[in-house]
């Protein structure tokens, strides 16, 4: 038994009047039943438009599921890659951290399509040595930004290069922890992985810009390798600080992420104001959310695990007699 009163035809737009009308004509007592196929018929419509409106709902919130879903498996594959992988699984994975992160210093700070001279140098320089503070400042300490300008003059027009033993002239040579055939694959496959970067720019310039991108990587992977090595830890320790160490960096943005996912997608409605699809709107920003969540995991990673065997390195000198 439904009442004429009920919210949901007024909710649903259904017009009861007539039905309070024709009752009050023949009776005073709201409480009688009414049967008859007018009513029937009012109330099936009523069923299919509440239908109707919960199916969109339903079928709103799946697709704004979806977007979170796609992210949400990205990370949990990377998780079980960071718990369950083995050891040099788990060291590449940091190294292509450590790829990343000089890769959008060097692409934010240069343009394929302009000379060296016109790139942002200086600021591509300190924002390279701050991911490793003092154990990069040690090297780059007397270079200048006109010294890596001109080292990157002197490589435009290379035919070939020497992949596993690369650097630029007139710079500090990366240390030598990174040796052998591990040193050789691992050069190899990310060369060819920056040479197929369909991210980065096409221009003049761009080879240039991605033996820029391999030096610095080199660099800062050797310059990681030498302080792991002089920590004097065994590998399983090394292996247990690395993992936790990315787990926690990418637990911690990921929580975060899911904060401003769900603040997201209850802002986006307003847009539609705007006459702006909010499941589009919220797929944009939503996308543009991971990959800063993605890259703020990354140098936060980096950064922390050269710290941690930096401060290390420092602490045993200390306590050495």
């Amino acid at each position: 038994m439904v009442s004429l009163q009920d919210e949901m035809f007024q909710k649903f737009n259904f017009d009861t009047e007539w039905a309070i009308k024709l009752i009050s004509k023949i009776t005073d007592n709201e409480d009688i039943p009414i049967e008859g196929r007018a009513v029937v018929k009012q109330l099936l419509d009523l069923q299919v438009n509440a239908e109707r409106y919960f199916f969109g709902i339903r079928k709103s919130l799946v697709e704004f599921d979806e977007v979170l879903e796609v992210q949400r498996k990205h990370v949990y594959n990377l998780r079980q890659l960071i718990l369950t992988g083995d050891s040099e699984s788990c060291r590449q994975q940091i190294f292509q951290y450590m790829q990343a992160v000089v890769d959008e210093i060097v692409l934010s700070n240069s343009d394929p399509n302009k000379h060296p001279s016109n790139w942002n140098l200086g600021k591509l320089f300190r924002e390279f040595i701050q991911i490793g503070g003092e154990i990069l400042n040690e090297y780059f300490a007397e270079i200048k930004a006109d010294d890596l300008l001109s080292s990157l003059e002197h490589v435009y027009g290379v035919n070939s290069i020497e992949v596993d033993t690369f650097s630029l002239p007139n710079l500090p040579v990366p240390p030598n922890d990174f040796t052998g055939i591990r040193k050789k694959v691992s050069s190899l496959r990310r060369w060819f992985a920056i040479c197929a970067d369909d991210a980065a720019k096409k221009g003049r310039y761009q080879v240039t810009a991605n033996l820029l991108r391999k030096y610095l990587s080199d660099f800062l992977i050797a310059s990681y390798l030498e302080l792991v090595h002089e920590s004097g830890f065994d590998d399983t320790y090394i292996q247990e600080v690395e993992r936790e160490v990315m787990l926690k960096s990418l637990d911690r943005f990921w929580r975060d992420h899911l904060i401003n996912m769900n603040r997201l997608s209850s802002a986006v409605n307003v847009r539609s104001f705007g006459h702006r699809n909010p499941l589009e709107e919220y797929k944009i920003d939503g996308c543009r959310f991971f990959i800063s969540m993605l890259s703020a995991t990354r140098r936060q990673t980096v950064e922390s695990l050269l710290q941690y065997w930096s401060s290390s390195v420092e602490s045993e000198e200390f306590v050495t007699p």
